[in-house]
């Protein structure tokens, strides 16, 4: 063997030996630990009265429409009624206020005036269901019921459960004679299937007008679950911490209408697939930042082989962005997501549409912004005859559409506490935050202003 080929081998071998070493350190620091788990004592509860709360809940159709006088008010006053008179003590301890007649926020005075007040939300209004005859709900979206452990219908994940909940816990604590330190904010906006304009972002300006710094608030978002990340057994908690951007934009393709048989080289319904095709054939591209951040909370779990390859991302990102994008889950953190939902086109077999329209739902990450979604989509398929336009009004930015969220402080002591009080009420599950790819109000308290 020549020197040099013996050189070239060993200054291989130190290379490999190197990444090696490198991937296995990187592997072993991947865990972050936020230290022993606090022990709770969980308050006895009657959980079968609570869930015939919850379902009673239910059973009201608080719908909300984009256009507030198309709402029907009837349910939501039918609400307000139930849980004053489910719970009389904490109507009768807080202080109750109205906002655009159904957003409610109930403030329950601290005795420290010099701490920040917290807040906790939640909606009233929950999305249409099919309650008809060929319903494909086990049990009538809106009827409450209770049966096989659990209650059904249409708000008990999303989110009347979440709301009859801090009521609940409200009740328990004025029953026990507690009095907070700081003020406790209460919100509960009517719209926020519909944007939240009239009900979260209504209540959070009328406390930013009254100089109200929140400490910190807690909206709705993850739950704890089994097998929902990859490699891990134990039950999780999911906390989260951001949240995608959002808007839907509309694909216009106009071209000179005529009988369909004799059809043109180019048809506006033609033009419009073609686009469709281009969007979601050249997806958004991938960043493993949050899936590397929420594994890292969990790593322990993880076996090792897993562990070395999401530690280091800069030998196996590839891999790890092949694997999430073949799950619709774990694909939709680590990229904007594009999802065509509407198509509006012809109305008579033999004439050839001259307009066809789309409309797309896209959900942006956090690093991207509604000015780069946009453009992205109109270098992609913008031309001659296809358009790409707001889907609501003629502004890029409004009631229907944002910017990503920013991501909260994982180093606040009020996460830290959240954490460990998750690990303490479900014993031996673990935490993590994630990014939410939906939307909630929690964004519209999002304002510097408003924070402590």
């Amino acid at each position: 063997m020549s020197p040099i080929l013996l050189i070239a081998l060993i200054a291989l071998a130190i290379i490999l030996i190197t990444i090696a070493a490198i991937a296995l350190v990187r592997a072993m620091q991947f865990p972050i630990d936020l230290g022993e788990t606090v022990s709770v004592q969980l308050p006895v509860i009657d959980g079968e009265e609570v869930a015939e709360h919850i379902g009673l809940a239910l059973q009201l159709k608080t719908i909300s429409d984009p256009d507030p006088s198309k709402t029907d008010p009837l349910p939501f006053v039918g609400f307000r009624n139930l849980i004053r008179t489910l719970y009389p003590a904490v109507f009768d301890n807080l202080q109750e206020e109205l906002i655009n007649d159904h957003a409610i926020l109930l403030t329950w005075q601290g005795t420290d005036p010099s701490l920040n007040p917290i807040a906790f939300t939640s909606h009233q209004d929950v999305v249409p269901a099919d309650d008809g005859p060929d319903s494909p709900w086990t049990y009538p979206p809106f009827s409450g019921t209770l049966a096989d452990g659990y209650v059904w219908g249409r708000g008990a994940l999303d989110t009347k459960g979440t709301l009859i909940a801090l009521l609940e816990a409200t009740n328990n604590l004025l029953r026990e004679g507690f009095r907070p330190l700081r003020t406790i904010y209460l919100a509960f906006g009517h719209d926020e299937e519909v944007s939240g304009t009239y009900g979260a972002k209504a209540i959070a300006e009328t406390l930013e007008r009254r100089g109200v710094h929140l400490a910190f608030l807690l909206d709705e978002g993850g739950f704890v679950s089994e097998s929902i990340m990859p490699g891990v057994k134990a039950p999780v908690g999911l906390i989260g911490v951001a949240e995608k951007g959002h808007v839907t934009l509309k694909l216009r393709a106009e071209v000179k209408g005529g009988h369909s048989a004799y059809p043109p080289e180019n048809t506006a319904i033609g033009a419009l697939s073609l686009a469709i095709s281009t969007l979601e054939a050249n997806p958004f591209p991938q960043t493993l930042d949050m899936v590397e951040f929420m594994m890292s909370f969990v790593g322990s779990e993880l076996p090792f082989s897993q562990r070395l390859v999401l530690a280091n991302p800069w030998l196996f990102g590839n891999t790890v962005k092949k694997r999430c994008a073949a799950n619709p889950h774990l694909n939709a953190i680590t990229r904007t997501t594009l999802s065509p939902t509407i198509i509006h086109a012809g109305d008579a077999e033999n004439v050839l549409p001259s307009v066809a329209e789309a409309i797309i739902n896209i959900r942006i990450m956090p690093g991207e912004t509604l000015a780069s979604t946009y453009e992205r989509v109109r270098d992609l398929v913008a031309d001659d005859v296809v358009s790409v336009l707001p889907a609501y009004g003629d502004q890029l930015m409004g009631d229907h559409s944002w910017d990503p969220v920013e991501i909260s402080d994982i180093d606040s002591p009020y996460f830290h506490m959240l954490y460990q009080y998750i690990r303490a009420a479900f014993p031996g599950a673990q935490a993590t935050p994630i990014l939410i790819p939906g939307a909630t109000d929690a964004r519209h308290y999002r304002n510097e202003n408003r924070r402590g």
